[in-house]
């Protein structure tokens, strides 16, 4: 070889066999005694799965660091719109409905629930989001929301709906789920300005290993939702960002880029995922894969008749790290009679409940910083006070599911009176028997 350079590329094949494959070209050349080049010798190896996989890890490394972001923000957010929700509400107590000022505070209340929705979406986008999961019939859902699905795409669009027959369950929050399917609708609807064809399709499909290591879901079978526009397609550009939070090719003001990164947050929390296909000017397919599940509905059961909340005098302990919402839960629990003692962490919570037998009931938020978090803390007081009611709140928590399983009452922030006062009833109802898993 006679130390001849060596040359190392990458091309991609365009031709109509292997159209897209990645081939990696190692070359030297051959040279006679007196230098000159007489031929060459290349290795050729095909490197497409290698680098397909390569760019799926960095582009789920990617979501995953977004996720994790705006769930922190999100957090920090929903505790700064429980104070703005509870001092708004508290403050509309001090106002006569003909004051001009009531009016105001109406409209900083009505932002915060719009805000309140948007934080929503980025917890279902970075999976923290409280979910109250249960087995659903996919096809039951999309039929129910067909009437709803044709008067929001308009008559310029036409809506088919391919429903397989005799589909598996999935596991999922309900509200959630239509929620998914709505923006799925409305992404492909606006893609469509001049009309075409919206295609809703179910299905059912088993993933080997290796799909399912290129699609990040583990193997097995899976309940299929695919939503197919005819409309303006996208570049590969725009398609790697589509699940992000806040990337949006709409004009501003007319979509805040959250709808479609709550698609994909709401198949991660579900032990799915979500992939999108799309060509320049022919249209798009955003494809919802969802585990099946062999657990069955529960049974339905006659709607009890709701009772006021109780009103009368008792003490809460409120456990918040977070000084200024714990002074809104304070005045909550105040307005609905209480007296109220105030912690910031579970450790301080424990000793003051073996000092003070007069206390009711225990409200807790769920993350703490340090020691012992809420969920934790709930559980050493069924051990040593089984009758103690505890009520857990949230901007967000990994073990929000958990606590849902466990029998735990969860609010989740920003928490307004009513929603306050529904949690207190539902946490202070006996319990027929031990919620699983508390034993010891």
């Amino acid at each position: 070889m006679n130390g001849a350079p060596l040359v190392q590329m990458e091309l991609r094949v365009k031709n109509a066999i292997v159209a897209g494959a990645i081939v990696a070209v190692t070359a030297t050349p051959l040279r006679d005694p007196t230098g000159a080049v007489t031929g060459a010798i290349a290795l050729l190896r095909d490197v497409t799965q290698q680098r397909n996989l390569e760019q799926q890890l960095a582009q789920s490394q990617k979501m995953e660091a977004i996720g994790q972001l705006a769930g922190g923000v999100a957090h920090d957010f929903n505790n700064l719109l429980t104070v703005i929700v509870g001092c708004s509400e508290l403050a509309l107590e001090g106002f006569a409905t003909i004051d001009a000022r009531r009016d105001n505070v109406v409209e900083v209340l009505a932002a915060a629930r719009h805000a309140t929705l948007l934080t929503q979406q980025l917890l279902a986008f970075s999976r923290k989001q409280v979910v109250q999961a249960r087995p659903l019939q996919l096809n039951d859902v999309v039929v129910g929301m067909n009437n709803m699905l044709r008067r929001l795409i308009g008559s310029h669009i036409q809506l088919s709906t391919v429903l397989r027959p005799e589909l598996s369950l999935v596991l999922a929050d309900q509200s959630q789920l239509e929620q998914v399917v709505l923006n799925l609708v409305v992404n492909a609807r606006d893609a469509m300005s001049d009309g075409g064809v919206l295609r809703v399709e179910t299905e059912e499909d088993s993933l080997s290993e290796s799909v399912a290591e290129q699609l990040g879901v583990r193997p097995g079978r899976y309940v299929v939702l695919t939503v197919t526009d005819t409309g303006l397609g996208m570049s590969e550009e725009t398609r790697q960002r589509l699940f992000e939070p806040f990337f949006t090719t709409k004009e501003v003001g007319k979509g805040t880029g959250l709808g479609l990164s709550q698609v994909y947050g709401f198949a991660k929390q579900s032990g799915g995922t979500a992939t999108v296909a799309s060509t320049v000017g022919r249209g798009t397919a955003i494809t919802l894969y969802l585990p099946r599940t062999q657990e069955l509905p529960a049974p339905s059961t006659a709607p009890m008749k709701a009772e006021a909340a109780p009103r009368r005098a008792g003490t809460v302990l409120v456990v918040e790290d977070s000084p200024e919402v714990a002074e809104v839960a304070t005045a909550y629990f105040q307005q609905l009679g209480y007296m109220v003692k105030q912690v910031a962490t579970a450790n301080e919570a424990l000793e003051l409940l073996a000092k003070d037998a007069k206390i009711d009931l225990v409200f807790s938020d769920i993350l703490m910083p340090g020691g012992m978090n809420g969920l934790e803390l709930g559980h050493a007081i069924r051990r040593r006070y089984p009758a103690m009611p505890v009520l857990l709140a949230t901007g967000y928590s990994d073990s929000v599911r958990d606590a849902v399983e466990q029998g735990f009452i969860v609010l989740q922030k920003p928490f307004d009176l009513a929603a306050l006062e529904q949690a207190l009833r539902e946490a202070r109802t006996p319990k027929v028997e031990p919620a699983p898993g508390i034993a010891g």
